[in-house]
């Protein structure tokens, strides 16, 4: 088998079954293990996997970009936003980090909230500019 040929091999397996054991692979293929880490750290050097210890997993969606993000699952962040922006009452104070389910959070609150709501992210930030009565704090300075 080609090394072009294992890879796109490990690419597959790791769709099918989430992960890649080397060594399973090595015994499967009937080749060594030092072959497959080869092919698997070349394949996390262009990011297709991430390597840990023994094998290969998926690639974190958190290492993708920001807007990339926004794409995974988001009827999952938005039930999340809805439920967590139901648990702030008028007057609470809250911290929203600069994630995508953080901002959809943000996207969730109603715009005639009177809370005080503290981020360090920009992005948070202006979804929130259209709410009049949220008192907004952006880390390193107030926002008006």
């Amino acid at each position: 088998m080609l090394a072009a040929e294992r890879r796109d091999h490990l690419l597959e397996l790791l769709a099918r079954e989430g992960k890649i054991v080397a060594k399973d692979v090595a015994v499967r293929l009937g080749i060594s293990e030092d072959s497959v880490r080869r092919d698997l750290r070349d394949l996390a050097a262009e990011g297709l996997v991430q390597r840990v210890y023994g094998g290969a997993l998926p690639v974190s969606p958190a290492v993708a970009d920001y807007t990339a993000r926004q794409t995974i699952a988001p009827d999952g962040k938005r039930r999340v936003a809805e439920v967590a922006a139901g648990l702030v009452r008028p007057g609470s104070a809250l911290i929203l980090d600069g994630g995508t389910t953080a901002l959809a959070v943000a996207h969730a609150l109603p715009h005639d909230l009177d809370c005080t709501v503290i981020t360090h992210s920009p992005t948070i930030a202006a979804a929130l500019l259209d709410h009049p009565r949220a008192e907004l704090f952006l880390i390193g300075g107030r926002v008006f």
